[in-house]
C-alpha cells in the first residue's frame, strides 16, 4: 500500500518555500499531501507527517497536535532552525531528504511549561524581551538578528528574584542545546535523556553582559563561576514579578513557571 504523508507548511511562508516544496515533490515516490494554508484537524489518515518551518512553526505543531504518534520529519524553513540543527546539523538538502525518506524514527523528549509544550527551551526574562524586540527585525534572522535585539536588552534588563534562589540575571530551562539562531546555551544537552537542563546566571554588570555574550554564543560558558547548571525532571520557578519568557520563539508572560519533562514524547525522523 502506498505510504501516505502529510506535508505541513507554515502558511505565512508558503510562497517563500514553494520552490523547496516543488523540489521535494519531484523526488518522492509515495503520496504527499500538501497543507500550506489550513492544516488538518487530525493526522490519523497519514502514516507520517512532515513539517516545514522554523522553531516557532515546530512549536505550533507540537501544541496543535500534542498527542501525535506518527513519525515526524522536520524541514528547515525559519530564521533560527535550532531544533532542526540538533537533529541534522548542517547537512546538505540532498542528504537531509535522503534521511527523511529512509524514515529512521526515534522517540525524543519534549518539555512543558505551564500549558505549553516546547522542543528547544524556555528563557525567562531577558530572552522574552529579546524575542519581543526581534519582531521588528525578524527579517534579518539568525544570530545577527538576535544580537541586534539582545544588545539593547542587555543594557536595560533588571535582575529579578526567584523563590528559593539568589537574585538572577538569567534563568533558562531547556530540552535541547541552542536557541536564537545559534546560541549554544546548553552545549551538552540531550534530547533523549529524560531530563531538562536548567541554567541560572548571577547578576552581572552591563560590561560583563556584553563581554560574555559571544562566549555564551559559542558554548564556552559552562565553567564560568557565575553560571550554574543543573538537571531537573520537574521544577517550579516563582519570580518576584511578571516576566516575559520565550518558548521556542513564542512569548509567554507569567510570574510562575511550572516545568516538567515529557520523556520520549514524539517520534522524530533522524539521520542514521
Amino acid at each position: 500500500m502506498l505510504k501516505q504523508v502529510a506535508f505541513l507548511i507554515n502558511p505565512a511562508k508558503r510562497i517563500q518555500h514553494q520552490s523547496y516544496v516543488d523540489w521535494v515533490k519531484q523526488r518522492v515516490t509515495f503520496s504527499l499531501t500538501i497543507f500550506d494554508e489550513a492544516w488538518p484537524e487530525a493526522l490519523d489518515a497519514f502514516d507520517e507527517v512532515w513539517v516545514m518551518g522554523g522553531d516557532g512553526t515546530f512549536n505550533y505543531f507540537v501544541n496543535h497536535y500534542p498527542n501525535c504518534d506518527r513519525p515526524i520529519a522536520l524541514f528547515k524553513g525559519g530564521t533560527g532552525n535550532d531544533f532542526y540543527w540538533k537533529l541534522f546539523g548542517d547537512m546538505s538538502r540532498e542528504k537531509h531528504l535522503a534521511a527523511i525518506i529512509a524514515g529512521n524514527a526515534k522517540p525524543l523528549d519534549a518539555g512543558q511549561v505551564n500549558d505549553m509544550l516546547f522542543l528547544n527551551g524556555v528563557g525567562i526574562g531577558i530572552e522574552g524581551e529579546v524575542l519581543s524586540a526581534m519582531d521588528a527585525i525578524r527579517w534579518i534572522g539568525g544570530a545577527l538578528g538576535y544580537y541586534l535585539a539582545a544588545i539593547p536588552a542587555l543594557f536595560r534588563f533588571k535582575t529579578y528574584h526567584i523563590q528559593g534562589h539568589r537574585p538572577v540575571f538569567l534563568c533558562m530551562v531547556f530540552n535541547s542545546a541552542r536557541a536564537g539562531g545559534g546560541f549554544h546555551f546548553f552545549p551538552h544537552a540531550s534530547i533523549h535523556d529524560g531530563q531538562l537542563d536548567m541554567l541560572l546566571c548571577d547578576p552581572l554588570p552591563i560590561w560583563k553582559r556584553l563581554f560574555y555574550m559571544p562566549i555564551i554564543q559559542s558554548g564556552r560558558h559552562t565553567r564560568l563561576p557565575f553560571v550554574h547548571f543543573s538537571t531537573v525532571r520537574t521544577e517550579q520557578i516563582v519570580c518576584d514579578r511578571v516576566l516575559k519568557a520565550q518558548v521556542d520563539g513564542e512569548v509567554l508572560e507569567a510570574s510562575t513557571f511550572d516545568f516538567k519533562i515529557l520523556p520520549a514524547k514524539f517520534n522524530f525522523i533522524v539521520s542514521a
